[in-house]
């Protein structure tokens, strides 16, 4: 009887620590799931960093291919032609012919040739050619040289200079 009567006068605040138990049972069951929703928002939020650095490697790498292709575009006859003329006016070489060469299909890129004659007054200044060729902006390998002397201008004097004409094979890379 003694317990019905302690229930009967403090039922009123057994109801409320009831309440109030029950509140903070229910606020440790949210609080410990929101603890696992953070943990798995920061696994996430790690996982998409992660694939964001990839994401931004790889369009790196595609900016450097970008960048490296426009040095592999096809080359056309004009611009073979404008290009050795340009290198010619530096080098005190005149440029007699360019006719295009053989077109050989690889897997990954497309090799063309070009038959380059140049007539030059010396070995020097053939050697500053075929530099500027090789170190021209755009790729240019030079593969095959012929040297043959220019007999029409033959002078007097033995010791006098003869004039050299060259048969270059100039390749250029395209990627496909």
């Amino acid at each position: 009887m003694i317990t019905i009567d302690f229930f009967s006068k403090n039922k009123s605040k057994i109801i409320n620590a009831g309440i109030i138990l029950l509140a903070i049972f229910v606020a440790l069951y949210l609080y410990s799931m929101q603890g696992q929703q953070l943990v798995s928002l920061e696994e996430s939020k790690d996982e998409e960093a992660k694939k964001s650095e990839v994401i931004e490697s790889l369009n790196r790498v595609e900016k450097r291919i970008n960048s490296y292709k426009s040095t592999f575009d096809r080359k056309d006859l004009g611009s073979v032609i404008s290009a050795m003329t340009d290198i010619a006016k530096d080098t005190r070489v005149k440029v007699i012919s360019v006719k295009p060469g053989v077109e050989k299909q690889y897997a990954e890129y497309t090799k063309t040739s070009f038959l380059i004659v140049v007539r030059v007054a010396d070995y020097h200044a053939l050697g500053q050619f075929i530099g500027k060729v090789e170190n021209y902006k755009d790729l240019f390998i030079v593969e095959d040289v012929n040297i043959t002397i220019d007999e029409s201008g033959i002078k007097t004097d033995k010791r006098a200079g003869r004039d050299l004409d060259i048969s270059l094979k100039i390749s250029t890379i395209t990627c496909l």
